[in-house]
């Protein structure tokens, strides 16, 4: 039998001793009930009763069905059998870490094997995940990993923005060193095959003020523009180098469908200090729908039924747009 019609989607709650449970479950019930019967949470039971009471939320759950929606106004639990042991709320443990890679690991299956379109991933500690043993500096490098995707990228996307940057988890002095112009061409044709967009995409420079004609440095005249006049030769509407102190200024963004930028923070900053709570994580290059909230584990709140949820509604929401094309 075939399973059940998509688009449907599970919901790794992340780490388990942070905020991950709480506002999955929140954002699971502020889910319309039509759409709320074609989310999978997963998680052990443990961790859903915990979210369920940091939640304060009466959400009902079925048991995971691939051929069949849960009953209405309910939304599906896939229970794994792999709490590693008492999880201390607000506590970096490799015992999380492990849990919440065993989310992770699941949600990709059931996406592989067309038992969901995709995932919606709630936040994970990455020390904790490195404390299980893992090597993945985080989501993005551990879901290419798994599906064996090579060229991938992640971006953040609100109403105001999209932003791709062109490394991810690493130190600022190796972010300098992945800026090639191989690195930069890969990003630009993925989320020019990605992204369909009708305005130019926006090519940060390096460097302050993209080096001010050779002041600042000289990536911006051997590597960055060299690559754009390379994407621009193979249909790839793309521009730049822009200073990036500029470049997402209200007046300026709009003239771009989307932004590349050098490295994590470069875009990162810019995106959430405009759109933080209505931005969602987007993975690209994925053989599915990949989305996640815009914050961490905020081990600070865990458990005491503050977390803010918006950012997972609108991962939520996001994933399902995502499906539509």
């Amino acid at each position: 039998m075939a399973a059940y019609p998509l688009p449907r989607f599970a919901i790794t709650a992340g780490d388990p001793a942070g905020i991950g449970p709480e506002v999955s479950i929140k954002a699971i019930a502020l889910t319309p009930p039509e759409k709320r019967r074609r989310l999978v949470l997963i998680a052990d039971r443990p961790t859903l009763n915990a979210g369920l009471k940091a939640a304060k939320k009466k959400i009902r759950f079925a048991p995971f069905d691939a051929h069949k929606l849960p009953p209405k106004g309910c939304a599906a639990f896939y229970e794994m059998k792999t709490a590693f042991g008492k999880i201390a709320l607000g506590k970096v443990a490799a015992s999380a870490g492990r849990s919440a890679a065993e989310y992770i690991k699941t949600g990709v299956a059931l996406s592989l094997a067309g038992k969901v379109s995709g995932i919606v991933t709630a936040p994970i500690n990455k020390k904790a995940l490195s404390l299980s043993g893992l090597p993945y500096p985080g989501h993005t490098e551990m879901l290419a990993a798994l599906t064996g995707t090579q060229n991938y990228a992640m971006m953040l996307a609100s109403p105001e923005m999209k932003v791709v940057v062109l490394s991810t988890h690493c130190s600022l002095k190796d972010a300098v060193k992945k800026v090639t112009a191989g690195a930069i061409a890969g990003k630009l044709a993925l989320m020019n095959k990605s992204l369909k967009l009708k305005k130019p995409i926006g090519v940060c420079g390096l460097n302050p003020h993209a080096s001010d004609g050779g002041r600042f440095g000289d990536e911006e005249e051997k590597i960055i523009l060299p690559a754009i006049q390379k994407a621009r030769k193979g249909g790839i509407n793309a521009v730049g180098p822009l200073p990036a102190d500029t470049a997402f200024a209200p007046r300026v963004r709009g003239k771009y469908g989307a932004f590349l930028a050098m490295y994590h923070d470069q875009g990162l900053v810019a995106i959430k200090s405009v759109s933080f709570g209505h931005c969602a994580n987007i993975t690209l290059g994925l053989p599915f729908v990949r989305t996640s909230v815009d914050h961490g584990t905020a081990f600070d709140i865990a458990g005491k039924g503050v977390a803010d949820p918006s950012s997972m509604v609108y991962a939520i929401h996001t994933a399902f747009e995502l499906a539509k094309t």
